[in-house]
């Protein structure tokens, strides 16, 4: 089989399903901010590079496979957010919020990445290259 490209459109992909992932987690994050006791996580596959966040489960949202050229799974960790509030929840909307905008902007990154990438394609296909 003719590879057309590296290996950046696999790792475009695998980058696009952590994104979807991460960003089911925070959207679960936002839907409990008013249930007691729920404590906010986030998903992170670099947790040796934060070394604040504590993990809390090997467990993946369905479909998520292994990131990277180690085949190294993302891991749910607990967010690094301040002390609960009196009813046990430690969900801050701005907080959140701010990590759905972060999480945004790398999700739209890398479908321009995917794009220009099939762009380039295109173009050597019809032979205006």
């Amino acid at each position: 089989m003719i590879r057309l490209f590296d290996d950046s459109v696999e790792q475009v992909t695998r980058g696009l399903s952590f994104a979807t992932a991460r960003h089911i987690l925070l959207a679960q994050n936002l839907a409990n901010i008013e249930t007691p006791g729920f404590q906010a996580r986030d998903l992170t596959f670099d947790d040796y590079l934060q070394p604040s966040l504590q993990l809390v489960s090997a467990d993946l949202p369905p479909g998520l496979e292994p990131i990277g050229a180690g085949g190294r799974p993302p891991r749910i960790v607990a967010a690094a957010d301040p002390a609960t509030r009196l009813d046990g929840n430690n969900v801050h909307l701005d907080r959140q919020m701010a990590r759905l905008a972060e999480n945004t902007l790398y999700q739209n990154t890398l479908v321009q990445i995917l794009n220009s990438q099939f762009n380039t394609l295109k173009l050597a296909i019809s032979g205006r290259v």
